[in-house]
């Protein structure tokens, strides 16, 4: 009986010790994030593309990269997954809150040909150019997704010069 009682209070006493340990899912997010950070692209929270103006939830994940030269952008936003907005010429992509001038489309199109599954919106403000990504990948996947956004931001610093 007493052997039962120890174990009783060990298993309280170590229960939250393990329960502060970071899942499989946890550890691979820190590490894109960290390889994000090396390559010195921004990670925030994101409202979705398509919310609505009462939906203030952050619910998806922006890697961006800030314009270095560009002044006087014109914001766009192209995302799919939902019906919202209006159709593109790119197959699956719609336009919401502003649409990319034509001088962008061999760019986008590249990129949306290289991009992974899990990205579903690239954005253009006055900040900078980024994707909203569910970070389902590994640091290959943010490599490869850092290589499109530095291309999309060089054809921006370009247009916008």
């Amino acid at each position: 009986m007493h052997w039962l009682l120890i174990i009783f209070c060990l298993a309280v006493a170590v229960s939250p010790v393990l329960w502060m340990k970071s899942s499989p899912r946890q550890r691979q997010i820190t590490q894109c994030r960290e390889v994000a950070r090396s390559l010195t692209v921004n990670v925030n929270l994101h409202r979705r593309p398509d919310a609505r103006d009462s939906e203030r939830r952050l619910d998806t994940v922006f890697y961006w990269l800030r314009w270095q030269e560009a002044t006087d952008v014109k914001s766009w936003v192209l995302h799919r997954f939902s019906s919202r907005g209006w159709e593109s010429d790119y197959h699956g992509w719609r336009w919401i809150s502003g649409q990319a001038s034509a001088e962008w489309d061999l760019s986008v199109q590249q990129a949306l040909s290289l991009l992974p599954s899990g990205v579903s919106a690239i954005l253009a403000s006055g900040a900078g150019i980024g994707v909203l990504w569910d970070e389902r990948g590994e640091a290959a996947t943010v490599r490869e997704i850092h290589s499109c956004i530095e291309k999309l931001r060089k054809k921006g610093e370009e247009i916008y010069r």
